[in-house]
């Protein structure tokens, strides 16, 4: 067998290229995006195909079987299928002819969320690795969290004032994307990033409101900039009203007038995230130690009602 001629430092060169190159939509961060590249090759294909079953089937062959480890968990907890994706981009062509140029520039994004998750690091030492996927949902979610997996709905989170939801039947797009700017997909990543690193789910609205009210604080503290999304913004515009009728829903478990509810809310949904973003936020401000205070909010156990009530009375919020 013939020896390699190759010199040591060529050699030395070539091996950490082969250790930093991408391999199948991963990159050095574990972040994971070949979901949008697949997902535009079947929508392409659907396209040329007349047949609504050879659609499914298309759609099947070239994305969902295709899909990362975060894409199948996405289908799975929020119930979409290539079924459920054929008929959605058949509906709304407006919709999906607006957002592809949005996700297929995430891939310009990832030096900036790999920087923001070093950022988060630095206020944050203990945080632990995680996983994202950024993916394409039949419109089912922007983002959402199975352990330490952020899966993220890429034509969600990408969207912004331009994106054209005119064939939608309700104000739940609008409402979410007349706020968006396109760094939006850095809060998003931050945002789930921080689920990732927490602990309890809440069984009240105000251990709820505080999980999710964290994650947008977090990221504000983050990214150093202060956040715009509509609910914030309406938000910080009737925080006065909002305060007094939290206060009286906020030990139920009721959630419907608070979260989740883009889609059936007339004024402005997932106000719920805006109350727990400014106790959080109050929480910080009165804290002797800013770095234990970052700590207590991504530490607090949502679930556990004694702790959360604790945090609220340390807040000073209603004081």
């Amino acid at each position: 067998m013939k020896k390699c001629a190759l010199k040591l430092p060529l050699l030395i060169l070539i091996c950490t290229l082969i250790n930093i190159l991408p391999v199948n939509g991963q990159n050095s961060s574990n972040i994971y995006i070949s979901d949008i590249d697949h997902f535009w090759e079947a929508f392409d294909a659907v396209h040329l195909e007349p047949d609504s079953a050879k659609q499914v089937q298309i759609m099947k062959t070239l994305y969902t079987d295709k899909a990362t480890p975060g894409l199948k968990q996405f289908m799975e907890v929020r119930r979409f299928d290539a079924a459920k994706l054929v008929d959605n981009i058949n509906k709304h062509p407006k919709f999906w002819a607006s957002i592809r140029p949005n996700t297929l520039r995430v891939k310009e994004k990832i030096p900036a969320i790999e920087t923001a998750v070093k950022d988060f690091r630095k206020i944050y030492p203990e945080l632990r690795d995680a996983k994202m996927y950024f993916t394409i949902t039949a419109t089912r979610s922007a983002g959402t969290v199975q352990d330490s997996i952020s899966l993220i709905g890429t034509e969600l989170a990408t969207g912004n004032k331009y994106t054209d939801v005119s064939e939608f039947p309700d104000n739940r797009l609008v409402n979410f994307f007349k706020n968006q700017e396109a760094d939006n997909i850095l809060m998003v990543a931050v945002h789930e990033y921080v689920h990732t690193q927490q602990h309890g789910e809440g069984k009240i609205l105000l251990g709820q409101a505080l999980s999710e009210g964290a994650c947008d604080f977090i990221a504000e503290k983050v990214l150093k900039t202060t956040l715009t999304n509509s609910y914030l913004v309406y938000g910080r515009n009737h925080e006065d009203t909002l305060k007094t009728q939290f206060k009286q829903e906020m030990m139920g478990t009721d959630y419907s007038n608070w979260l989740y509810n883009g889609a059936v809310i007339k004024t402005m949904g997932d106000l719920g995230y805006f109350m727990g973003y400014v106790i959080c936020k109050s929480y910080f401000a009165h804290a002797k130690d800013k770095k234990k205070a970052i700590k207590d909010i991504i530490t607090l156990n949502y679930a556990d009602q004694t702790a959360i009530l604790k945090f609220l009375d340390d807040s000073k919020y209603y004081q």
